[in-house]
């Protein structure tokens, strides 16, 4: 499956001491990474259908990390393949990283390019430094700006087809080597990748070969520069803006969410589905498999899934792990949809992907206010 499920393997094959003795020396944030990456190979053998091998790699992506949080993870993009070392300017010549930091840095990239094809500008900045410099501009755009200018490309660029970040860059020419950068930037590494689409005419910037680098701020690997040759050594990215403060929740909104999710999930169990899609919207955006539903196609379509199976003496908690479930503010939709809007993320007790097509381990309903009441407008 390429080079990040290839460093995967090679540790679960190695000794139990020396795996150990491995991760260890992994700082916090470093962990995380690596535990995102193998929970993301984990997810494509499930998406093959090798449940074992999908549940062994999620199984150690909780070990790396216990406190992984997967619906923080923005995508779920199939791993790169294996590629001759191809730097560009301003990359190490004849060095490839250390294994870790390849697969730390192809699952950040992998993200960094989901969230640019979900058109999730929230995701998209929480990825990059406070600026980034653009080689192609000899200039620096902070985060602001490249707010305004990512809008300014979706409203250009059609990406609503649902493309797979395998049509846009070709992951096989996906490298990582370190980078020889200004002191003040701290240690420094060159994705270095190659075009598929060509989205010159939307983003000057765009060019057939193409060059990310990411240096670590407080504990993240962020994104600062863009394109070849490396940024100015006098040059400093700003630092990432303050995060706004969390979303008041007058009415004890996040309790009201959790209760229409179960009563949702209690009415389908129940086999009654006009309940059951009572707590949806109008519109249901059903991510993994790119469809728009209505509620009346939504309550028939529970209907079919009755025909393919029995729920019957099945209760929501057996169903779902209640514990796991967390409600938090969003902005995945803010450019879709008007007033707040609020994602529930909840861990499957129960595997019912044979019956259910968009069912996984873990999943998200994302919450907003219509005809009155908190209703589920789209499932990840």
């Amino acid at each position: 499956m390429g080079r990040m499920l290839r460093v995967a393997l090679l540790m679960l094959s190695a000794a139990a001491a020396v795996w150990a003795q491995f991760y260890e020396r992994l700082g916090p944030a470093e962990r995380r990474e690596l535990a995102e990456a193998y929970y993301l190979v984990g997810r494509q053998y499930a998406l093959q259908g090798e449940r074992a091998k999908a549940l062994e790699f999620e199984g150690l992506a909780f070990h790396l990390d216990p406190g992984l949080d997967p619906a923080a993870i923005a995508g779920e993009a199939a791993p790169p393949g294996p590629a001759a070392a191809r730097p560009q300017s301003g990359a190490a010549a004849g060095q490839e990283a250390p294994e870790a930091m390849q697969a730390l840095l192809q699952s950040r990239f992998l993200r960094l390019v989901s969230a640019f094809l979900a058109e999730d500008t929230p995701t998209l900045l929480s990825l990059m430094d406070g600026s980034l410099w653009f080689a192609a501009f000899a200039d620096e755009l902070a985060q602001k700006a490249i707010a305004g200018d990512l809008a300014g490309f979706f409203a250009r660029a059609d990406l609503s087809g649902g493309l797979p970040p395998s049509a846009v860059f070709d992951l096989d020419s996906l490298q990582v080597s370190p980078v020889a950068g200004a002191p003040e930037w701290g240690p420094c590494y060159a994705v270095l990748v190659n075009a598929r689409a060509d989205f010159s005419e939307e983003a000057a910037f765009w060019e057939k070969q193409q060059q990310y680098l990411f240096h670590a701020r407080e504990g993240q690997w962020l994104l600062f520069a863009v394109g070849s040759p490396l940024p100015p050594s006098a040059w400093n990215p700003q630092s990432p803006p303050a995060p706004a403060p969390p979303a008041a929740d007058p009415g004890n909104q996040l309790k009201s969410i959790r209760e229409a999710f179960l009563a949702s999930l209690r009415h389908f169990l129940a086999r009654e589905p006009a309940e059951a899609s009572r707590y949806f919207a109008s519109e249901i955006l059903v991510l993994r498999l790119n469809a728009t539903l209505t509620r009346e196609e939504m309550a028939a379509t529970f209907e079919g899934y009755f025909e393919a199976g029995d729920f019957g003496g099945v209760s929501a908690e057996q169903v779902v792990d209640t514990g796991t479930i967390s409600v938090e503010p969003s902005e995945r939709f803010a450019d879709r949809r008007a007033g707040a809007e609020y994602r529930l993320s909840v861990r499957a007790r129960l595997d019912l992907s044979d019956r259910i097509p968009f069912w996984t381990r873990f999943q998200e309903y994302y919450f907003s206010r219509e005809e009155g009441d908190w209703r589920i407008f789209a499932i990840f």
